[in-house]
């Protein structure tokens, strides 16, 4: 079970940070202030909460994690994202994901049933806050006129994955000799993909933008930069697609891409 965790640089927060460790704090008053911000603190005995929640995690998570929370459930547009419901939902998600494996993916992230929502909360309120973050300050016509110029929107096509090239090569032939067949044949392998995808490889995209309704490409060769496999494709376009001159008509779909791109 993979959580990221997310970075985030508060530059509307004036807080003044005194870093502690939690053996230094048994001589402290549990109502001792770590940190005052505008509004509010954090206090040891909020520290030691927490550390009885998460024990394996380190004083600075800990300290960084309650002082999120406090700020960011003060801010109404973000603490909605962080609902009980929001919650129960991605929990549920997740459990019904990893099934019998669910504690023990816990486990593996120093987690545990208990506390699991507790994190998500964190998680929720923390990823709110960037995307709030990077809709006033990232979503300008500069970022998304760039995010436009290398932007394809969705075509539909049969994408083919061998693995010689030999056999792209028949694939094509078989194309040639029967079209209609050929796709008959070959349905199960028709996708839906924009230059968002990340289910096709890149250098695949780039020869399907160039394909006609109806045409089918030579053979494609492509390394995976991961796993240093090479694949060889054949596309044949179902349905092509413009994306004309009218930036605003893919707005929401360039807002991710530069979402995407601040690793949120």
């Amino acid at each position: 079970m993979k959580f990221k965790k997310l970075g985030l640089v508060l530059s509307t927060v004036a807080a003044g940070v005194a870093l502690i460790t939690l053996s230094g704090c048994s001589n402290s008053s549990a109502s001792e202030d770590i940190i005052t911000m505008k509004g509010d603190t954090v206090q040891v005995s909020d520290l030691y909460s927490a550390a009885k929640e998460f024990p394996a995690m380190s004083t600075n998570t800990l300290l960084q994690n309650v002082t999120f929370d406090k700020i960011f459930e003060k801010e109404s547009s973000i603490a909605k994202e962080a609902t009980s419901k929001k919650i129960d939902t991605q929990y549920n998600t997740i459990k019904d994901q990893y099934g019998s494996q669910f504690e023990t993916a816990l486990s593996q992230q120093g987690l545990s049933t208990s506390n699991f929502k507790a994190y998500l909360k964190t998680q929720l309120l923390e990823q709110a806050a960037i995307e709030q973050d990077i809709a006033k300050t990232q979503y300008t016509t500069a970022n998304l006129k760039t995010a436009w110029e290398s932007y394809h929107p969705e075509v539909s096509a049969i994408v083919l994955t061998e693995t010689t090239k030999d056999a792209a090569t028949k694939a094509i032939a078989a194309n040639k000799a029967d079209a209609s067949k050929f796709n008959t044949d070959n349905a199960s392998s028709k996708v839906s993909f924009d230059s968002t995808s990340t289910s096709v490889p890149t250098d695949v995209q780039t020869a399907a933008w160039k394909l006609k309704n109806d045409q089918i490409s030579d053979v494609i060769t492509s390394t995976s930069t991961s796993t240093g496999t090479t694949s060889y494709y054949v596309v044949k376009m179902i349905k092509t697609s413009d994306k004309g001159t009218d930036m605003n008509k893919y707005k929401s779909e360039l807002k991710n891409i530069i979402k995407t791109q601040k690793n949120v």
